[in-house]
């Protein structure tokens, strides 16, 4: 796994109001690349901060979901 994809998801694992579960990470030709479903819009907005915080990461494809309707997060 590329190591800036890695600190991504670290990131997201750290952030307690995401749904770690049901993200997911893809890092492409110097873009990260967040995809995944979440419940809440302030959730998809978290992500993309928390993936801006990572050091050598300077753009974020946010592709994350909102379903109100998704499954409840085990955070």
């Amino acid at each position: 796994m590329i190591r800036i994809q890695q600190l991504v998801l670290d990131e997201l694992r750290f952030d307690l109001a995401l749904p770690r579960d049901r993200l997911r990470v893809k890092f492409v030709n110097g873009y990260v690349i967040l995809s995944g479903e979440v419940n809440w819009p302030h959730q998809k907005s978290c992500a993309e901060a928390d993936a801006l915080r990572v050091p050598g990461v300077s753009v974020v494809v946010n592709d994350i979901a909102i379903c109100r309707n998704a499954a409840p997060s085990h955070a």
